[in-house]
């Protein structure tokens, strides 16, 4: 039986609300998404606050080293781009980075939302393709 409590609901009272959901997305295991500010809302002048954030989605694979991140710019133009920047790093035994390791893989770029998010799963399902 749920038990209510107060502290709890005051917990999710506090969080912000955003009048649109997050969009969806098809993550293989072993990634883990660690930004995610990509909403369901496509780009137009009354809806550039929230594609102006630094990153939309930052992803990663200790697995197998890939990982990507992605913008919109330029920031609070409705023409602009979705960028999705894709790339390789190594880790050491402990998990961290090893200095120097990164390499860069490519740049997706797309005015089209739908195509910009196949391209994420696409490069989440299999990274060398």
């Amino acid at each position: 039986r749920f038990l209510r409590n107060p502290a709890h609901a005051d917990f999710h009272m506090s969080q912000p609300r955003f009048p649109y959901p997050l969009q969806p997305l098809r993550v293989p295991g072993g990634w883990h998404i660690t930004v995610n500010t990509l909403f369901e809302v496509e780009p137009g002048p009354d809806t550039m606050q929230w594609f102006s954030s630094a990153l939309l989605l930052w992803g990663h694979s200790r697995d197998t080293g890939y990982c990507f991140n992605s913008h919109y710019e330029p920031e609070d133009d409705p023409q602009g781009e979705f960028v999705l920047e894709m790339g390789k790093v190594q880790y050491d035994r402990h998990g961290k980075i090893v200095r120097g390791s990164d390499a860069f893989l490519g740049e997706f770029r797309t005015r089209s939302k739908a195509a910009f998010v196949e391209r994420v799963e696409q490069f989440m399902q299999d990274p060398a393709a």
